[in-house]
């Protein structure tokens, strides 16, 4: 019976321990595949990954290497990702990138290859693969491969060493065109991810999105806004007024596009060419949708004893002189001349355009003369302090006799 006893307390002592060896077991386990996965997007959390769980970890040291250029480094932490790893893409994928940089490009092909067999989500796999056909000519292949790695990470639409291979070239562009025909789901970040564009990359895009608009139809005021107010900014009007004119006709025809207010909302800016009202609390602007286009919609009201900004816009002019004319009532049915007209280089300038004033009508007109100090001016109009509330709009330019 002792002997039993003995023999059950040490069977129990075994199960216990065992269990507690199985929970240890199980933490460790949990705590290096936790760090693992960690890894794949906090790179500090390699450091602490236990050896046996080092899948990821292995690849993030060869991605961090490959990223600072190290080649060896990059090589030596791919190759322990292919031992641990060896049928994850991203360890071929992250190996033929660090061949490639220690020279060695035989070896990175065949890696390269094992990758694509593997899948061809891989972005280091689509962009060898994308080098390849544009070094045989093949841009068709090459625009798939770039339209796959576009869907994975499509803010590298905005990298110029990226996409200037097909935008610059006479065979690419008509490709990339095609495919941005199709309208894919990076289109959004192809059209904003514009700031780092050099003048000769900026106008092919706009030549490009221009011949997309002959194509499928305008993109829309607001899709190409980024791409105007760069073009603008880099000195590009010309550029910047046919991007808008071809994919913003509702807010481009004439000089001075949508006078009448029927297509803008003045609480936003699509672009430096669309009609804007910066925000005031001492002034109040809506749009009277019960009067037709040929009548001033928009109601003005200013608490402010200082002028004050109605809506501006910047305009693509010729330098010369022209007719500047708009019309504006106030509650008694009478022409108002509290409402001015500025052009000028700086859009805070408030040096009002000097004009005449049909009381009868409400036509105000001004001659102003636009010279090359700037290709496109801003054309801004403020109302003067006075407690009436006034109705503005129909602006007209034309070339002045």
């Amino acid at each position: 019976m002792a002997d039993e006893r003995v023999s059950s307390v040490m069977s129990g002592v075994a199960v216990r321990a065992t269990g507690v060896v199985l929970m240890l077991l199980f933490a460790v386990a949990v705590v290096g595949t936790t760090s693992d996965r960690m890894s794949a997007t906090k790179p500090l959390w390699e450091q602490v990954v236990p050896r046996p769980f080092a899948d990821n970890a292995w690849r993030t040291r060869a991605l961090l290497a490959v990223r600072r250029g190290d080649g060896p480094a990059a090589l030596g932490a791919a190759r322990s990702a292919m031992r641990s790893g060896p049928i994850e893409p991203g360890s071929s994928d992250l190996l033929g990138s660090a061949l490639l940089l220690v020279g060695q490009a035989d070896e990175a092909d065949r890696a390269f290859r094992v990758a694509g067999q593997m899948g061809w989500r891989r972005p280091a796999t689509q962009v060898y693969w994308m080098q390849q056909a544009l070094v045989e000519g093949d841009y068709a292949v090459a625009v798939t491969r770039l339209d796959a790695l576009l869907r994975q990470s499509p803010k590298l639409a905005g990298d110029p060493a990226l996409m200037q291979q097909f935008e610059s070239s006479p065979r690419g562009a008509p490709i990339l065109l095609a495919r941005l025909a199709a309208r894919p789901p990076w289109t959004p970040d192809y059209l904003v991810q514009v700031e780092g564009l050099s003048l000769s990359e900026l106008d092919d895009r706009a030549r490009l999105l221009n011949n997309l608009a002959a194509r499928i139809g305008p993109l829309g005021c607001a899709a190409t806004g980024a791409v105007v107010d760069r073009l603008v900014s880099a000195g590009l009007a010309d550029r910047a007024d046919s991007v808008w004119r071809a994919n913003c006709p509702s807010q481009s025809a004439g000089l001075v596009g949508d006078g009448d207010f029927v297509h803008t909302d003045l609480s936003r800016r699509d672009s430096l060419f669309s009609w804007w009202s910066p925000p005031d609390s001492d002034l109040s602007t809506s749009t009277d949708e019960t009067q037709p286009p040929s009548e001033p919609r928009l109601i003005v009201a200013s608490t402010s004893p200082f002028p004050r900004m109605v809506a501006v816009r910047r305009v693509r002019l010729q330098p010369g002189r022209y007719r500047l004319s708009w019309r504006s009532f106030g509650r008694d049915g009478r022409g108002s001349d509290r409402i001015a007209a500025t052009i000028d280089c700086q859009w805070e300038a408030d040096r009002g355009a000097p004009a005449t004033m049909d009381t009868r009508t409400g036509i105000a007109v001004a001659v102003v003369d636009v010279g090359t100090q700037c290709p496109a001016p801003w054309l801004s109009f403020r109302v003067q302090p006075g407690n009436d509330e006034l109705r503005f709009g129909n602006v007209r330019m034309v070339p002045a006799p």
